[in-house]
């Protein structure tokens, strides 16, 4: 079903206004429990849900239940330009070559606020850390700038990241973490996006949803 659940995911995000799609399985990895979509405003969010359930349908032969599909609406952005990445929040991965989380520890300084992020890639550990002011938006971009110089570590000269955009979006049920950013090589730039469900642990959410973003560019 893992299988089924990445065709459908790249599925979904040929969708008109979807920018990222992830499918939680159920534990057994046999059903669709949840589908988790980021899209922009130019549609209505109804309009999406049954976008999702017409596809499904159509192209696997699976009906899913509107009440498991959830949309988190982002600002309007140009999909021409975007490199669309998402990967299953279910499921082991077992490529080696893909960098990882591994923690994210913060530390508060009276109004200051600190972060510190650890990534692994093929058993090679990178950290790096970011402070600034404690608010509850600045520390979510905090966490992705630490991320994002984590990742440089890796990257050498002819490779770099820059965080564009970060955001906490609210749904009718949960929260997803979107962040944005952008990729350069020695020959162009490329605009990401990642986003992955947020539960308890914001920076964690955002270092995943950095990875996310860039993980695919780099496999």
């Amino acid at each position: 079903m893992q299988d089924v659940a990445e065709k459908i995911e790249n599925d979904l995000r040929t969708l008109k206004s979807v920018v990222s799609a992830n499918i939680v399985l159920s534990p057994d990895g046999l059903e669709i429990d949840e589908i988790h979509i980021v899209a922009t405003s130019e549609r209505q969010p109804k309009q999406v849900v049954r976008d999702v359930e017409t596809l499904i349908l159509s192209n696997h032969d699976i009906r899913v239940d509107h009440k498991k599909i959830s949309i988190a609406q982002i600002g309007d952005i140009d999909l021409e330009s975007i490199a669309i990445t998402s990967v299953s929040i279910e499921g082991p991965d077992t490529r080696q070559d893909r960098i990882r989380f591994v923690s994210a520890i913060s530390n508060t300084y009276g109004l200051r606020w600190e972060i510190n992020v650890e990534l692994e890639r093929a058993g090679i550990p990178s950290t790096a850390a970011a402070n600034g002011a404690g608010s509850k938006q600045n520390k979510a971009r905090l966490v992705a700038q630490a991320t994002a110089e984590a990742l440089n570590n890796y990257l050498g000269d002819k490779q770099a990241v820059a965080i564009d955009e970060v955001q906490i979006v609210e749904g009718a049920v949960h929260k997803t973490a979107v962040v944005t950013l952008t990729h350069l090589t020695d020959r162009n730039e490329k605009v990401l996006v990642g986003s992955c469900l947020m539960e308890d642990d914001m920076p964690k959410a955002i270092v995943q949803a950095t990875l996310d973003a860039i993980n695919r560019a780099l496999t």
